[in-house]
C-alpha cells in the first residue's frame, strides 16, 4: 500500500510546478522531496517523470497519476469529513434553519426529547439544506418549502407572516396593507439575523436604506425610541411580544406569507419520530 504521503507529495508538485516551490508548501527540503518522488516510482514500479541534469519534470503517466492523486486526496478528505460528521451526529444532534423563529420553537423542543444529547443549532439563510443532510452537515432541518419525500422526511410545521412595524403618527400606519415595493427609498431597521427573509426583502425593496442591526437589544432599543419603520413577525404579534406602541401593518407581497417543513433523512426516519409524532402544522405560528 502506498502512503498517501507520496501522493501528497506529488500532488504538491504538479500543482507547484519545480520541486522547490512544492517543498516550500509542504515545509520539507528539496532533496527530501526528489527522494520521495522515486520511492513512489519504485513502488508503482513505472517512471512518472523526465530527468535531466538540472531539472524533473512529470512524463505523461506522472501527469496521470497526479490527476488521480488529487482525486484520491479528495475522496480523502471526504472519507474522513464523513466520518467525523458520524462520529457527531451520536452525540450530537444537528438543527439547520432557514430563519429565526423556527430555531427559537424547535431547540427547547428537541432539547427535552432527547435528553443527554448536545443540541447544535445553526441558521443560514443561503444554504443547500437537502445536500446538508445528506452530507451529515446536519440532522434535521426547517426549509420553507418541501423536500423530497422519496429522500426525506418532510412535515409542515408552521407558517409565519411578516408585517411592517411603524409609530402610530406615521404616514404609512393608515395603510390597511403594503407592499415592500413601497418602501423603496425610506430608512428602514433590520436585523441582521432573519435567514432567508433577507434576501426576499432586499429584492422587493432594493432602493430602500436598510440600517443593519447586528446586536437584538441595540435593534430593540431603536425600535422602542426611534420613528423608523422595521420588520415585525405574526409569531411575535400573536403572543404580544411586539412594542405596544408601534402600528403592524400587514405586508401584501406573497413572498412575505411562508410555510414551514422540518426534515430528516429516511434511513433517521425512526431515531426522530417522537420528535415528527409531536411536530403539528400549527407548531410554529
Amino acid at each position: 500500500m502506498i502512503e498517501i504521503s507520496l501522493w501528497e507529495q506529488l500532488a504538491a508538485f504538479a500543482e507547484e510546478g519545480t520541486l522547490s516551490k512544492a517543498a516550500e508548501k509542504l515545509h520539507t527540503s528539496q532533496p527530501a522531496l526528489t527522494r520521495a518522488m522515486k520511492k513512489l516510482e519504485i513502488e508503482l514500479g513505472i517512471p512518472l517523470f523526465h530527468r535531466t541534469k538540472n531539472r524533473i519534470s512529470p512524463n505523461d503517466t506522472g501527469r496521470l497519476a497526479a490527476f488521480l492523486a488529487r482525486q484520491l486526496l479528495e475522496q480523502d478528505k471526504d472519507l474522513v469529513r464523513r466520518l467525523k460528521a458520524y462520529d457527531r451526529s451520536l452525540r450530537t444532534i444537528s438543527l439547520g434553519c432557514c430563519a429565526p423563529v423556527p430555531q427559537m420553537v424547535l431547540a427547547p423542543m428537541i432539547n427535552n426529547l432527547y435528553e443527554g444529547m448536545t443540541i447544535s443549532t445553526d441558521m443560514k439563510n443561503d444554504c443547500d439544506f437537502p445536500a446538508r443532510l445528506l452530507d451529515g452537515t446536519y440532522q434535521l432541518t426547517v426549509t420553507h418549502y418541501p423536500l423530497d419525500k422519496a429522500e426525506f422526511c418532510c412535515r409542515k410545521c408552521g407558517k409565519e407572516q411578516l408585517f411592517l412595524s411603524v409609530p402610530p403618527d406615521s404616514s404609512l400606519a393608515f395603510y390597511p396593507e403594503i407592499r415592500l415595493s413601497d418602501l423603496d427609498g425610506l430608512s428602514v431597521l433590520l436585523f441582521f439575523r432573519i435567514g432567508f427573509w433577507m434576501e426576499m426583502v432586499k429584492e422587493k425593496a432594493p432602493r430602500a436604506h436598510f440600517m443593519l442591526m447586528v446586536q437584538r437589544s441595540s435593534f430593540t432599543e431603536l425600535v422602542e425610541h426611534s420613528a423608523y419603520p422595521c420588520f415585525s413577525s405574526s409569531y411575535f404579534i400573536n403572543r404580544g411580544e411586539m412594542s405596544a406602541r408601534r402600528v403592524n401593518i400587514p405586508i401584501a407581497d406573497e413572498e412575505s406569507r411562508t410555510s414551514y417543513y422540518l426534515s430528516c433523512l429516511k434511513e433517521n426516519g425512526k431515531r426522530f419520530a417522537p420528535l415528527f409524532g409531536q411536530m403539528r402544522e400549527d407548531a410554529i405560528s
